[in-house]
């Protein structure tokens, strides 16, 4: 019996290791890539005059940011800038619209310079509870939104589905704007993923090349 018991784990710990992602596996298209959407946990809200409604941000403006993502694919979606075919690609923000709701608007909005750490975007990482389990995560973890500089801060970050493990992160700037609250940051996440197909797939696939 107890033969039998390591046999299983044997199996099981190699099949664990077998169904672990890389980046290299993301840029040979051996991976397939999950949008999940933005973390605004460790967000802060800079410059108080442009947040004056922060129970909208909590309840309507956060899920709308994330909703973006699979309503609007054509300018929000991540699968042409990482150059992946219909099967390699999907997005689900549900995870993350569950995860904000614990965020803290009213408590961080302010008018002092912010940024967190790629040690504060692992720790987010490691908490996280996600549905999906196969492939290559990527969720935009927010810094700040900063009405002063009129942009929107998030650390781009890559996740091993299989294992939650967070195999790499990178912070990028999107530059606001747009008609209306919700348009006006939504376009700092427009402005990322530009940033993404026209300097930093180039970059990646370079640097994670298998």
């Amino acid at each position: 019996m107890k033969k039998l018991l390591l046999f299983v784990m044997v199996l099981l710990v190699g099949g664990n290791v077998s169904a672990q992602n890389s980046m290299a596996d993301l840029f040979s298209g051996k991976a397939k890539l999950v949008f999940l959407g933005l973390d605004f946990t460790q967000a802060k809200y800079i410059g108080k005059i442009g947040f004056t409604d922060p129970s909208a941000i909590q309840n309507q403006h956060m899920v709308s940011w994330n909703n973006l993502i699979e309503m609007e694919p054509k300018k929000f979606s991540l699968q042409k800038p990482f150059s992946l075919k219909d099967d390699q690609y999907m997005s689900k923000v549900e995870d993350m619209v569950k995860l904000n709701k614990a965020a803290n608007v009213a408590d961080n909005i302010t008018d002092d310079a912010y940024s967190i750490t790629e040690d504060q975007v692992k720790k987010s990482v490691a908490k996280y509870s996600l549905s999906e389990k196969d492939g290559i995560g990527v969720v935009y973890v927010v810094e700040s939104l900063s009405k002063t500089a009129e942009k929107l801060t998030a650390w781009v970050t890559f996740i091993d589905l299989s294992t939650k493990k967070m195999l790499y992160t990178e912070k990028v700037e999107g530059k606001a704007g747009g008609f209306g609250f919700r348009n006006y940051w939504a376009g700092g996440v427009y402005k990322i993923n530009n940033e993404i197909d026209s300097k930093l797939y180039k970059k990646w696939s370079k640097q994670f090349k298998g």
